[in-house]
């Protein structure tokens, strides 16, 4: 009995964690399978971009009404709704017979995917004890890169089964997630404790007004801008032009990005716990990222390992973005789902117009000669508000309250493993 007990709240994590993979999988696919839907839906470069658009429009609207469901309704049940519903809509999309029924299809995937990140942090702050959160949100934010890395693979499936095929079989899989959720997930409810009441509007207002959730908000969203700005769209070509390398040679140094931030969410994860402190990691993360995003665009003559080793260590500290979700949690422990759901809602907002941003400054040193005629320098400039949205992050990390403590980190919950 005591082992199912001890085995129980990891089985939980792992089921919610995989729909947060398949949540990330998703994201990617419309990249690899782009060519396959042109020829399938007559389809201009516009329309792809709205059919690949259109799960994040979906996704990051509902982030807060996430938060408060879970908050009111639990888990268990919103989670099981969410997971088949966006397996049947993975079915739908393998079978769309145009491009208005393809947004539709994933227009229903992001909506039931916005329930994955929160819905898993929210499984762990019932099952893990507060000195254990930090690392699974670690852990958690490392399963969603490993789905988001998994493009070659997923490529290699499409290859052979064809792209139909293969996002049919990842909404049978997922629905086959979903019977596993139901079977297995619980909500955690405490011995003589009565189900969550609704939040009151003042209570929610109060959430939403209170200046350390916006400070925090802050540094999560600008110390991981990189990730899309750079990582997802411009870095590989300021690669290829700063040291003369060939796009497949370019895109696996900036995959270094991606690598890093894997190896810092587990790293601040756990430091943050074992430390029994938020504000300390917080603070290191951000003068390493501002300094080595600095140093990665500024120091002349940058070898080209050494350029490695500063992208792999700013995606290291970048990903220190994770322990704000934490301190989220810290913050308003009844209402975590509200207030991480806030966060998110800011990373993505903030995620959007970073490309955008950086896009404008390259555009506005073309002169007219298009993307090729941009310079090394000319993506210098162009990324420099990276490195002062990361001095941002820093100033935030400063002026955050530390909300673990310790003593207070170091004592277990009755019940819940340790």
């Amino acid at each position: 009995m005591k082992r199912t007990a001890a085995v129980l709240p990891w089985a939980i994590w792992v089921l919610s964690a995989l729909f947060v993979v398949f949540n990330y999988i998703h994201q990617v696919v419309p990249d690899i399978i782009a060519a396959d839907l042109a020829l399938a839906f007559k389809a201009t470069d516009a329309t792809l971009g709205n059919i690949a658009a259109i799960y994040f429009y979906a996704y990051a609207i509902l982030q807060i009404p996430v938060g408060l469901i879970v908050d009111h309704f639990g888990t268990r049940r919103p989670l099981v709704v969410a997971i088949l519903a966006a397996g049947l809509g993975a079915l739908a999309f393998s079978r769309a017979g145009s491009s208005g029924d393809a947004e539709l299809a994933r227009l229903v995937m992001g909506a039931s995917s916005a329930f994955s990140f929160i819905g898993c942090l929210k499984l762990v702050q019932e099952w893990f004890p507060p000195s254990r959160f930090s690392t699974l949100a670690g852990m958690t934010n490392t399963a969603g890169m490993i789905g988001a890395a998994s493009g070659a693979p997923v490529a290699s499936v499409v290859n052979v089964l064809g792209w139909r095929a293969t996002v049919g079989w990842m909404g049978w899989a997922e629905l086959a997630l979903g019977v596993l959720v139901l079977l297995v997930v619980r909500d955690r409810v405490q011995a003589g404790s009565h189900p969550e009441p609704a939040p009151r509007p003042a209570q929610m207002i109060g959430v939403l007004t209170d200046p350390q959730v916006w400070i925090n908000a802050v540094y999560a969203t600008s110390i991981s801008l990189v990730f899309v700005a750079f990582g997802g769209l411009w870095g590989a070509s300021y690669i290829e032009k700063a040291y003369g390398m060939s796009a497949i040679e370019a895109a696996d140094v900036g995959s270094l990005l991606f690598l890093g931030g894997i190896a810092g969410s587990l790293f601040f994860g756990w430091w943050s716990d074992h430390l029994g402190r938020r504000k300390r990691p917080m603070v290191i993360a951000g003068v390493g990222a501002l300094a080595t995003m600095a140093a990665l665009l500024y120091l002349p003559g940058l070898p080209i390992l050494g350029f490695e080793a500063a992208i792999f260590l700013v995606g290291f500290f970048s990903s220190a973005n994770i322990v704000s979700y934490a301190v989220a949690r810290d913050l308003y422990p009844r209402l975590a789902g509200l207030s991480i759901g806030f966060l998110s809602t800011c990373y993505y907002a903030g995620s959007a117009a970073s490309q955008p941003l950086v896009g404008m400054l390259l555009e506005r040193s073309q002169a007219g000669g298009g993307l090729a005629a941009l310079t090394a320098a000319d993506y210098r400039v162009a990324f420099s508000p990276l490195v002062g949205f990361m001095a941002v992050g820093l100033v935030a990390a400063l002026l955050i309250r530390e909300t673990l403590h310790p003593a207070g980190a170091a004592r277990l919950a009755p019940g819940l493993p340790g």
